[in-house]
């Protein structure tokens, strides 16, 4: 047992610290060691004796056993009532860890673009929820399938443009769905009955999840290293989709015409400002292929993209992409110092084309059913990605081996996300589209929520986010 604990854990049975309590001061692989398997509703984590040592130090809380699972990090602090938003996390705990190194999950809600009031009665009565983010399935919130009233109002951080909310019939952003929206004049909206909408659209009752999307243009680099990809020509068609807009610039980094390059309109990534853009699409083989590797001279200048907010998507790449000074010529090597695999290694191996499964992560996020329900085994994938670093979510894995297809890293202020989609051809590219399309829909999701591009981005969070009341 340690001595001198950096942290002291107390958990409850209960919210607002009542209830039986048990306290922690060393990592729990399996909570029905202490007899609180799935029953911890709130928590304090006080400073120890020894915390000065390691002033990061966090408390990791895991779903599942052995450290597994979706995971809530905390800071020393009191936490009344982990089911609520932003954590949905009670009575799911199942393993307790302690790390100096994990971000901790935000106890502030950042942007607020809408605020939602559901109600589990007609005329807003009964069990009553705020809503100010998805919900993958109103399961965790407790109140699946019997929502029978709704109130909407602007959010401190209502975008220019207006907001949709979308109920879904089913978990996950699926089955039929019903579009409340507000516009750039209204300023809420309320419906005491569900019942009384059209019968093709009622919706009392039946909603297992919620999805949010703040309205607003985009701005896209796609960089293109192989002419092969059809990539480009689908992205440039999508100027709008699910009502956001989207604006692109398209440039050319590779200038090696036998790679498959363009000697005539190549550029240096690092001549663009990447600051100008929401998000940064690297197309199939983008980064490097074939031995050659085009983003040496913008590393940090991506890095330092997604630090501040940006956002990074990366579609399939070769492994082979070898060092300079000729090190592993017999063995080629990944490069991908535009990720911090410093920090969080991560690489690609060759691989053929494999079944794919989604991950609890990846179904949460949408990107596999919103606008279009994806069936990831009529995808065709490419080399793929290997780590073993906690700080990556695995959104979709390969069938054959486990390792993943899909990824998705926090970096400072925004995301790094992948998926080794073929896109070589124009059959193979017919096929990636829905998914492409999808994609596009979520990053302009987490774009809105940390880009500095987007107006309201944190204009507001030192001032109205801290009147913002809710009775």
């Amino acid at each position: 047992m340690a001595s001198m604990p950096r942290l002291v854990v107390e958990v409850f049975e209960h919210v607002n610290y009542q209830g039986r309590k048990v306290t922690l001061i060393e990592s729990v692989p399996s909570t029905i060691e202490i007899g609180a398997q799935d029953i911890i509703s709130s928590i304090k984590i006080y400073q120890g004796p020894s915390f000065n040592a390691s002033p990061n130090y966090k408390a990791i809380f895991h779903e599942h056993v052995k450290f597994q699972g979706r995971r809530l990090v905390l800071a020393p602090g009191f936490y009344p009532n982990i089911h609520e938003v932003p954590y949905n996390f009670g009575d799911a705990i199942s393993s307790v860890s302690f790390s100096p190194a994990a971000h901790p999950t935000p106890p502030e809600y950042g942007t607020i673009p809408v605020i939602i009031e559901v109600f589990r009665d007609l005329d807003f009565r009964g069990q009553r929820n705020v809503i100010l983010r998805d919900v993958s399935s109103m399961f965790e919130i407790g109140i699946n399938d019997t929502i029978s009233s709704v109130r909407i109002q602007r959010g401190p951080n209502f975008p220019f443009s207006g907001c949709h909310i979308l109920f879904y019939e089913h978990v996950n952003f699926e089955g039929r769905r019903l579009n409340l929206s507000l516009n750039s004049r209204e300023f809420q909206m309320s419906f005491r009955n569900l019942r009384s909408l059209p019968h093709s659209q009622s919706f009392s009752d039946i909603i297992s999840s919620l999805k949010i999307v703040p309205l607003g243009v985009f701005r896209v680099l796609i960089v293109v290293s192989d002419s092969l990809t059809g990539e480009p020509a689908v992205l440039e068609s999508l100027t709008s989709l699910e009502g956001l807009e989207f604006e692109y610039t398209t440039v050319f980094i590779n200038d090696n015409p036998d790679n498959r390059g363009d000697a005539r309109n190549a550029t240096k990534l690092s001549n663009i400002v990447l600051s100008d853009f929401d998000i940064i699409w690297f197309t199939w083989n983008g980064p490097g292929h074939d031995g050659d590797y085009f983003v040496e001279d913008a590393e940090d200048e991506i890095k330092d993209f997604v630090r501040k907010g940006g956002i990074v998507w990366a579609s399939a790449m070769d492994n082979n992409i070898i060092r300079p000074d000729g090190v592993n010529i017999t063995e080629p090597t990944w490069r991908g110092d535009w990720m911090p695999v410093d920090r969080h290694p991560i690489k690609v191996i060759n691989s053929e084309d494999s079944n794919l499964t989604i991950t609890e992560d990846g179904q949460k996020t949408g990107m596999f059913t919103w606008p279009h329900k994806i069936n990831v085994d009529t995808l065709i994938t490419d080399d793929h990605w290997v780590t073993n670093d906690p700080s990556y979510r695995k959104l979709a894995v390969r069938e054959d081996n486990g390792d993943a297809a899909s990824v998705l890293l926090p970096w400072g202020e925004g995301y790094y996300a992948t998926f080794a989609i073929d896109t070589r051809d124009e059959h193979r590219t017919a096929i990636a589209r829905p998914l492409i399309e999808n994609a596009l829909c979520y990053l302009a999701s987490l774009a809105w929520q940390t880009s500095p591009r987007q107006p309201l981005r944190g204009r507001y969070r030192t001032t109205q986010n801290s009147d913002l009341k809710f009775r």
